[in-house]
């Protein structure tokens, strides 16, 4: 659906946690399979290791110059995968937290980076909330996640509360406005109704964000071209 206000396309009906989960973990099967090896793989030895870790150090790159270069940093991924943008982060000293809803996949992350795997969690953003209330973030990074929250001015109010004072928020997220979805319309690659629940453009975020308390609100190129991306750097 498209609200014929804003422009945000939403699935109308959302379907229970269970069935959005296993549009995640790859379904019983290949969820099994990721646990089964989960003792036998190492956070360095991913075939994809080098490629991971160019784009995260990229990112991490492009935050900390947004940010001023901070040098004592409270940091939070939601989303974190498998740890990709943690791991570039701790080479910032930079202390990180991580939120993920796969749990298998942050196994290799844990194991390799011991003392912070207790700061990450599998589960969703008020369930870490609820573990972590009492701390606060200078920077929180949602790569690729804000189109899967199921609640988005809940989830993304509960993230501005985490915020630190002039702490920074920033995402990447398909672009409802952008070439490649006029073009493509009801074939584009972002609508994805069991995964993707919520789909933005740079006008409505920006209104959305200011709502919600968000000082300043910036734009910028996306990390990836896929699906029409775009980043956003929303400042408490």
């Amino acid at each position: 659906m498209q609200c014929t206000d804003c422009n945000l396309v939403f699935v109308d009906v959302i379907e229970s946690w269970d069935i959005l989960q296993h549009s995640y973990d790859g379904g019983l099967l290949k969820s099994f399979r990721r646990k089964l090896m989960l003792p036998f793989r190492t956070f360095k030895n991913h075939k994809n290791f080098d490629t991971l870790t160019r784009r995260a150090d990229t990112i991490v790159n492009f935050i900390q110059e947004q940010s001023g270069n901070p040098i004592k940093v409270n940091f939070l991924d939601i989303g974190c995968n498998k740890g990709f943008l943690l791991a570039s982060a701790i080479k910032k000293s930079w202390n990180v937290y991580g939120i993920e809803v796969v749990g298998e996949l942050l196994g290799a992350f844990r194991n390799l980076y011991k003392e912070f795997a207790n700061q990450t969690i599998i589960g969703k953003i008020n369930d870490f909330h609820l573990k972590f209330n009492n701390t606060s973030f200078d920077i929180i990074t949602a790569i690729d996640v804000i189109e899967h929250l199921e609640d988005p001015v809940k989830e993304m109010q509960t993230i501005y509360e985490m915020l630190s004072p002039n702490g920074i928020f920033v995402i990447q997220t398909p672009d409802t406005s952008c070439q490649q979805a006029i073009d493509e319309k009801e074939k584009w690659g972002a609508l994805k109704p069991l995964e993707h629940l919520h789909l933005f453009s740079p006008n409505n975020l920006e209104t959305f964000a200011k709502k919600i308390g968000y000082k300043n609100i910036a734009f910028f190129p996306c990390f990836e071209e896929a699906d029409g991306n775009f980043v956003a750097i929303l400042k408490k």
